[in-house]
């Protein structure tokens, strides 16, 4: 019986993409350690680097063009959100989406999709608000009990005044949301607010993809 075809292709393209060819200015140990990050596709990122033989320092350039984008977006993203405004949530997720895919940069135009597509109501990973959310409200981590009485928390012994009331949470916008509002906008995805969560939470990684990607691009670049 013939063995299935196909399989050493598979291996040679990978090989082919540990060893592409960048110019010499840059060491092989900094282009390793930066593939091992997993923060950018190496086979975009590399032909990006490859242009600077015909102008010196053309990548880093276009990489310090898509830093200033990404901070003056992320400033529009999140007035967008102040004001829910899925349309223009959604048209920004996907102008970085498209900056960050060209340079290679996965770990920041991943997160950017999910902003593009939440913008449209299209929860095409299947978000859930309950499964992400990191934290947990002081009644419901059994850490703090509060006092009904004089409005105060007790922990370890000690009473700290609570900045909050018992049914009511802040959202990333500074606002203050009851425990029902949250709950009905948790899983209800014909209401804005669970668009808007599902965007805050996208707009919360790709900050810190950003900031990872731009410390790993520093390195390589020093």
């Amino acid at each position: 019986m013939s063995s299935p075809q196909g399989g050493g292709s598979g291996a040679q393209q990978h090989s082919d993409e540990e060893e592409r060819y960048v110019p010499d200015i840059y060491s092989s140990d900094k282009q390793h350690k930066l593939q091992q990050s997993k923060l950018v596709d190496w086979a975009v990122f590399s032909e990006i680097l490859q242009m600077d033989e015909d102008e010196e320092g053309f990548s880093q350039q276009l990489v310090e063009t898509f830093v200033s984008q990404v901070e003056e977006t992320f400033e529009k993203i999140e007035q967008y959100l102040k004001e829910k405004d899925l349309e223009q949530l959604s048209s920004s997720g996907h102008f970085l989406k498209g900056s960050a895919a060209a340079l290679g940069l996965t770990a920041i135009s991943g997160e950017c999709e999910r902003i593009q597509n939440y913008g449209h109501k299209v929860n095409f990973d299947n978000f859930s608000q309950k499964k992400e959310e990191s934290g947990k409200s002081v009644s419901e981590n059994g850490d703090e009990s509060e006092s009904k009485s004089n409005g105060t928390s007790t922990k370890d012994g000690e009473s700290t005044t609570t900045q909050t009331s018992k049914s009511e949470s802040q959202n990333a916008t500074g606002k203050s949301v009851t425990k029902k509002e949250r709950d009905d906008d948790d899983g209800d995805e014909s209401r804005d607010g669970f668009w808007i969560a599902a965007i805050e939470d996208a707009l919360s990684r790709a900050k810190d993809g950003f900031v990872k990607t731009r410390k790993a691009l520093d390195e390589f670049y020093a």
